[in-house]
């Protein structure tokens, strides 16, 4: 790398890292660098159903948005249709040439449709096929019947179970949904176009379920068995984008890079956080008994506007249900050696969120339902939400321990981990207390105990505690 290389991507890294701590930043730098050389519009999980209006409404509007910032293409990253049946996926393509009649911006300029089948598009499901009445109905309606000629009806393209489209000179490459974890084809699809595909020139791949240990770690639900992050890894100019875990945007962990970039797509129809926390359940794997019921995150739908210049690639992270940017979007640099995107290299640099001087945690007890139904007494922890706004740096979650005084040491219990109720959307959605609750009989006996409640950052990074008030030793009545 020359000088003048180093120092323009130098000046695109510490533009990145503003980046994460000011939105305006962003949108700053993004105007000085001009038009780029190509945007894209990217959802994912987007579960049409026809008797759901808000569904296509939402979709409509998102598209829209991408028309207006003029797109050269829109990237669907999978689960189009809900029950997977063609009414569904009919709906979608009305509404896509609703918005781009012909494909086709209003000024006349082609977009291109980058859309995939994901699990809910093509798997038979037992559950929908026993609601049909008629078994034939059900077997002319369902996709996974007919998948390339209900394709045709509704795109007016060939299917093709991966394919292989350019945009602008840039390279895009979308593979279906396959069961069994992997996409069947794909090394000999990407050995027969290698020579258009190495080089440092970024190019796209997509599909439904995340690369494995890429975005959003090991924890992220749904993940591929790894066959595919082994084919990327042979590809550090590939941009990755997958669906399928829903795991929001407000999650910095949406964005890995390694051996290849991939990025996480969210949902545009309901947000999923990861699990393990109280408010939140592990979706297919072992349930804690929680206190706490599931947080609701219908109103989270979310997709991202990608640009693309010469240097970099910028991301844009938006929900429409308000109309608002998510969090910091990101500048990810290009021709620059090294993983500066990676969740080791970031957790260096990320801003550890702390609670304010006058914070208080308090608590409260009173008789309650867990999750599972059963009653019994509670206590409930409520403390205010750390945010940008009032704190400096938005909290991802937060840490609640139980701590006993043992004599003159102080040895902590019981610890669980909380979201905040809004953490899906961007803030000022998000500024009511947050609570995590516990039973009571989770405190030890005999001891005074009290809560310490550390705002977290999803890298690992705790801010300092603040405290409830001691209370007195738990003992059984006799």
């Amino acid at each position: 790398m020359n000088r003048r290389d180093f120092l323009r991507n130098s000046a695109i890294l510490t533009a990145g890292a503003a980046i994460f701590k000011d939105y305006p930043s962003f949108a700053k730098v993004i105007k000085a660098k001009g038009e780029p050389n190509i945007r894209i519009g990217i959802v994912s999980d987007v579960h049409f159903d026809v008797r759901d209006a808000d569904t296509a409404d939402t979709f409509r509007h998102t598209l829209e948005y991408f028309r207006d910032r003029k797109v050269d293409g829109v990237l669907v990253a999978g689960d189009i249709a809900d029950r997977g049946l063609e009414p569904e996926l009919q709906l979608f393509a009305d509404t896509w040439y609703s918005v781009f009649p012909g494909d086709k911006r209003p000024d006349g300029e082609h977009v291109e449709k980058l859309f995939i089948y994901g699990n809910h598009d093509v798997n038979n499901w037992s559950s929908i096929r026993d609601s049909f009445e008629d078994k034939a109905q059900y077997s002319v309606q369902h996709i996974s019947e007919h998948r390339e000629a209900t394709w045709k009806r509704c795109f007016k393209e060939e299917f093709e179970p991966i394919t292989f489209k350019t945009v602008k000179g840039y390279h895009f490459i979308g593979a279906h949904w396959c069961d069994g974890g992997s996409i069947d084809g794909l090394a000999e699809f990407m050995g027969k176009h290698h020579g258009k595909l190495a080089g440092e020139k970024p190019f796209f791949y997509y599909q439904h379920p995340h690369p494995k240990n890429t975005c959003n770690g090991p924890w992220a639900w749904g993940q591929d068995n790894g066959t595919v992050t082994d084919i990327l890894s042979h590809y550090p100019n590939a941009v990755a984008f997958s669906g399928h875990s829903h795991c929001p945007l407000t999650d910095e962990r949406d964005l890995w890079q390694g051996t290849f970039t991939s990025i996480g797509t969210s949902s545009l129809r309901y947000q999923y956080p990861i699990g393990a926390r109280e408010n939140q359940k592990v979706d297919g794997g072992p349930q804690e008994k929680s206190e706490m019921p599931e947080m609701g995150t219908g109103d989270g739908r979310q997709g991202m506007l990608m640009s693309v210049y010469d240097d970099c690639i910028a991301i844009e992270k938006r929900e429409f249900v308000y109309d608002e940017p998510l969090r910091e979007s990101w500048i990810i640099p290009l021709g620059v050696s090294g993983t500066p995107m990676s969740f080791e290299e970031r957790a260096k640099t990320a801003q550890i969120p702390q609670f304010n001087p006058l914070d208080k945690a308090v608590v409260t007890r009173a008789m309650g339902k867990d999750r599972q139904g059963d009653e019994h007494m509670q206590l409930t922890v409520h403390f205010p939400s750390v945010l940008k706004s009032t704190h400096g740096v938005r909290a991802f979650d937060y840490e609640v321990q139980v701590e006993a005084r043992y004599v003159d040491v102080i040895k902590s219990d019981v610890t669980k981990r909380v979201y905040s109720p809004k953490c899906f959307l961007g803030e000022k959605h998000d500024s009511g207390e947050v609570i995590c609750v516990f039973a009571e009989t989770e405190l030890p006996l005999n001891f005074e105990t009290r809560f310490a409640v550390r705002p977290c950052e999803c890298f690992g990074g705790k801010g300092k505690p603040i405290y409830t008030e001691w209370m007195p030793a738990r003992t059984l009545k006799k």
